[in-house]
């Protein structure tokens, strides 16, 4: 019980105050974007797991070593309904535990419906108004409008698509950073962690820690692609493609990354006037100690998983 204890404060304390650390640990020493990208999703993900398996260490003690299969559970319930008014610790717990899942299914299925229905809906549209052409050694879908515009979409049907109008505006080299910017965008799975952070968000939104991350990650994976986008074709060409397609975002489709869509101002400042960050052992502690922290609900509520089972079994061996 001391480490179920213990782990429910874990828990609670990285839901309020993770965005705290999170937020330290890249302002103190500059930590890279994908170093914040792993820390954000590990946060994430251990926070719901250490939920749910706190949720069934709860059922498990209150039901005892009796439970074999779900029928046997829904016994025991009832029985401790009735003998021992257990009943309320479980019937809380269970309830508030088909809820989540509930809830969090149907954020899910909303959010994978709208979309599914958004893609096909962008493809057909790119099918009668776009051409596909390779630009810089890589495929695109060329639009044909005046509009400067640059993004990408997920999938098979998907693509980088950049309009005519984008090219007009751009040199060479500031097009390379605009489509190294993109391709980093699909080969980073970008959209699978903003769509992760941002579901968490829409199921739960009242958890501080999901909140953050909602606003958190989506800059944190433009900061990702900017610095490809450097490596690729160098600084400048990439400031200056953010200055021109500052006002580049497709309007009402969340399943895009536009270049031009998220804080470009901040983007630019960022490139210009890198941080002077810390030294590399002292970035190094700083991210690991991070990631024992917003990871230690989890290893909390293993812990209490194991020692519900390994200390009843010594006790019964003595």
């Amino acid at each position: 019980m001391i480490w179920s204890f213990a782990a429910l404060c874990a828990v609670v304390a990285v839901g309020a105050r993770g965005p705290v650390v999170l937020r330290r640990a890249a302002r103190v020493c500059g930590s890279a974007p994908r170093t914040m990208l792993a820390l954000w999703v590990a946060a994430t993900a251990a926070w719901v797991l250490s939920c749910a398996a706190l949720l069934a260490l709860l059922a498990a003690e209150l039901l005892g070593p009796a439970v074999k299969g779900v029928l046997a559970a829904c016994i025991d319930v009832l029985q401790a309904l009735e003998r021992n008014h257990a009943g309320w610790g479980i019937g809380a717990g269970a309830a508030l535990a088909v809820v989540a899942l509930l809830r969090l299914l149907w954020t899910a299925a909303r959010q994978g419906r709208a979309g599914l229905s958004w893609r096909r809906t962008h493809h057909s549209g790119l099918l009668a108004r776009a051409q596909r052409r390779r630009l810089h050694d890589q495929p695109v879908w060329l639009l044909d409008t005046a509009a400067p515009d640059a993004y990408c979409v997920p999938g098979s049907r998907g693509g980088v698509v950049i309009t005519r109008g984008a090219l007009d505006m751009l040199t060479d080299a500031q097009a390379r950073a605009v489509l190294a910017h993109e391709q980093a965008h699909l080969r980073g799975r970008h959209h699978l962690i903003v769509g992760w952070v941002r579901l968490l968000d829409r199921a739960f939104p009242g958890v501080p820690l999901f909140r953050a991350a909602a606003q958190d990650v989506p800059v944190l994976v433009e900061w990702a692609a900017d610095d490809r986008a450097v490596r690729a074709a160098g600084m400048h060409p990439l400031v200056h493609a953010l200055g021109s397609l500052a006002q580049a975002a497709p309007a009402g489709a969340p399943q895009t990354l536009s270049i031009g869509g998220v804080c470009p101002v901040e983007r630019v400042r960022r490139q210009v006037r890198r941080p002077a960050g810390c030294r590399p052992w002292r970035g190094r502690v700083l991210v690991a100690a991070t990631s024992v922290a917003v990871t230690l609900p989890l290893v909390l509520t293993l812990t209490s998983a194991l020692a519900a089972v390994l200390i009843p079994h010594c006790q019964c061996a003595g």
